[in-house]
């Protein structure tokens, strides 16, 4: 299966001690360290940063909502930011089911995949 997966960092408040400034940028760099070593391994899709916003968007592959869960909650930012994750029926599985539900309905045209 694959989902998309979208992060955002809210309305937290600013500013912050130094020290959670220190522990805030660490969390992100190890954060970007994981993902991009993620799709290194074509466990992640796709993904980046929406331009001058501080979310994180990104398209995973995984065998159940379990692994897609563990994934997240492992990362170091999981706790700073507010998670969405969609899981996305493919195009092609979504083109199979349409065409056969038009044949079981007996309607006189298929979809043309061209």
């Amino acid at each position: 299966m694959i989902y998309l997966v979208i992060t955002d960092r809210g309305a937290q408040t600013f500013p912050r001690s130094p020290e959670d400034l220190e522990l805030l940028f660490d969390q992100l760099v190890d954060t970007l360290e994981i993902l991009s070593k993620l799709k290194s391994k074509g466990k992640i899709l796709a993904g980046g940063m929406p331009s001058g916003q501080r979310k994180h968007t990104f398209i995973i592959e995984a065998e159940s909502n379990n692994e897609v869960t563990e994934l997240v909650q492992r990362l170091p930012l999981w706790i700073e930011h507010k998670w969405e994750i969609i899981p996305l029926e493919t195009w092609d599985h979504h083109l199979d089911f349409i065409t056969q539900y038009r044949e079981e309905l007996g309607l006189k045209y298929l979809i043309d995949s061209n």
